[in-house]
Order: C-alpha cells, then sequence, then structure tokens
C-alpha cells in the first residue's frame, strides 16, 4: 500500500488558499456582501477542518488505515466547498483500503461479432437521428415526447437484453467490491469536471447550457416525470448506447473513451450550436461521457457506468428540485 499522505497535505494547502483568498473578497465587499458574518463563520469552521485533516496527515499509515473517521468527516466538509480539497480526502481513504481494482471480476472482453457490429451502428445511428434530427421535423413533434421515450428504452432492452442481463447478475454477486469502485470513481469524476467547468464559467458566466436549461423547465412543469426521465431512463439509455454499443465499434481503449466521450457531449448540445458559448458546454459533457467510458471499459460490466450517471443526474436532480 503506497503512502499518500501528501495528498492530504495538498487538500489542507489548497484549502488554506480557498480561505485566505475568500476572507480576503469578503473583506473587500463586506458591505454589499449579503451574509458576510455567516459567511465567515462558515469559512471559520472550514479552517478548523483543515487544522484536523493536517494533523492526522502526519500521523503512521498503519494508524490512519484504522482509524480514519475523522479524515470521512473532514473530506466530506471540505468537498461541500471548494470540492477539490474533499475529492483528495477521499482519494486518500481509498488508497487506505486493501482491495484494490484488481480485485474487481475478470470479465473476458470477447471481440465484437459481425452481427454485433451491425446492431452497434443501427443502434448509435438511430439514437441520433431520433435526438439530433427528427425533432426538427413538424410531424414529429406532434408525437408525444413520452411515447417516443418509452419506445428507445423498449427497444434498447430487447436489443441488448443478452449483455445487461448478463452484466447485471455479475454486477449483483459483486456489489461490495463494485460500490467502492463506483464511489471512488465518480468522486475522481467530479473533481475532474470542476476544473474543466472553471473555464466554462469564466467564458459564459454562470449560465448553462441550453439542455440544462430545458431539464430546468422541465422540473418546473413536470418534476416527477423528469426525475424518472433523468435518473433511470437517461443512464440505461445513454450508457447502452454510449457505452455498450461503442465498445463494440472500437477495439482501441483510447480511441473508445475519446470518441464515446465525444459524441456523448457533441449530442447534449447538438440542438443549440449556434454560438461558441453553447458549443463549449461540449466539453463539460465530453468530459462526463469520457470519465463514465473508462470506469466501463476498466470494469466491462455496463452497471458500472449506469450507477455513476445515475448518482451524478440524481443529485443534480436534488439540487434543481430545491433551487426551483
Amino acid at each position: 500500500m503506497k503512502d499518500k499522505r501528501i495528498y492530504l497535505k495538498i487538500a489542507c494547502l489548497l484549502e488554506i488558499i480557498y480561505i485566505v483568498v475568500t476572507l480576503i473578497y469578503y473583506s473587500i465587499n463586506k458591505v454589499n456582501t449579503y451574509g458576510y458574518a455567516p459567511s465567515v463563520f462558515m469559512l471559520l469552521i472550514s479552517a478548523y477542518f483543515t487544522y484536523l485533516l493536517y494533523k492526522e496527515s502526519k500521523k503512521d499509515i498503519s494508524y490512519l488505515k484504522e482509524n480514519n473517521l475523522k479524515i470521512w468527516i473532514c473530506s466530506i466538509w471540505l468537498f461541500l466547498e471548494p470540492i477539490i480539497p474533499g475529492v483528495l480526502g477521499f482519494v486518500f481513504l481509498s488508497s487506505l483500503k486493501d482491495k484494490k481494482e484488481s480485485n474487481l471480476p475478470k470479465i473476458k472482453r470477447v471481440k465484437a461479432s459481425k452481427i454485433d457490429i451491425i446492431k452497434s451502428v443501427v443502434t448509435v445511428i438511430c439514437f441520433v437521428l431520433i435526438i439530433s434530427l427528427l425533432p426538427k421535423l413538424s410531424f414529429f413533434n406532434k408525437i408525444p415526447s413520452y411515447v417516443i421515450y418509452v419506445v428507445i428504452l423498449i427497444s434498447i432492452l430487447l436489443l441488448y437484453y443478452k449483455e445487461l442481463s448478463s452484466d447485471f447478475k455479475v454486477f449483483i454477486k459483486n456489489i461490495k467490491v463494485y460500490l467502492p469502485f463506483i464511489i471512488k470513481r465518480y468522486f475522481i469524476m467530479l473533481g475532474i469536471m470542476f476544473l474543466v467547468a472553471i473555464p466554462i464559467v469564466l467564458i459564459n458566466g454562470e449560465g448553462v447550457s441550453s439542455n440544462q436549461e430545458t431539464i430546468n423547465v422541465m422540473f418546473t412543469k413536470i418534476p416527477l416525470i423528469t426525475v424518472i426521465l433523468s435518473c433511470i431512463y437517461a443512464p440505461i439509455t445513454e450508457e447502452t448506447v454510449f457505452r455498450l454499443s461503442f465498445s463494440k465499434l472500437f477495439n482501441n481503449k483510447i480511441a473508445f473513451i475519446i470518441i464515446s466521450g465525444f459524441v456523448f457531449g457533441a449530442l447534449h448540445v447538438v440542438n443549440d450550436l449556434t454560438s461558441i458559448s453553447n458549443i463549449i458546454y461540449v466539453f463539460q459533457y465530453a468530459t462526463l461521457g469520457m470519465c463514465l467510458a473508462k470506469a466501463y471499459y476498466d470494469t466491462n460490466n455496463i452497471f458500472v457506468s449506469i450507477s455513476m450517471h445515475f448518482i451524478q443526474n440524481f443529485l443534480a436532480a436534488m439540487l434543481t428540485l430545491i433551487m426551483y
């Protein structure tokens, strides 16, 4: 087991920088900043947790392996804001576990047959047409949206029943091994997405993509149906199409991850590519897609990426419901 206490020290350093910069900003703008005193109080709590985390980082690694509750608490708090220090804390905690990714079930990667390739090509083309082209046709808009979603979901389940059923059985049987992997990869994915979001926010301000705006409107009008679509329909259909289908088309890991991710990203903004400010969101969604693709490739089980996709959409849905 490698000693990764340096991650805790880096987390503390980043948090101190964040606290200092934020305090300076609050001090300069305290007259116009709503809730100045509560905000400073929250920063002081973060400073205390940072101090605790630093003290833990100096303890022996064998001790931390058996006594890491304080690190868990500090990491959870620091994950809430500004995220990265908390992610580093979780990465360190994952390094303490004896179970490594090598203990994941070994699922043999079978070379795709001609039928598998044809099925994957047809699936991808049909999905792309339905998502990007058909909505522009007048007759298509007369069909209720839920009918389209149901047809897509049923078609996906029928076409890939064998693969989905096989992966699900393995997933349930080895759930105790998969869950730590899913949680670890999810937090890593969240950290990467946060870093990618920084330049996007600097360019576009606090705006959101047209895709997210549409979802926000749906949450205000049909919240229950939107939650079901976001948390159940989207993870199953999108992971089956972009990960399971694409894996049959590309034998090279890097090609699979990049192409799967960018096609996934492009289709999330394809209906509003009228300006650079909208196109740039492709990178945000592509980052999510590539992280999910890597998780799927490393485990060769589609329910790993489906679970990560579910967590991402579920947390986003809960946050949207609270806001709207």
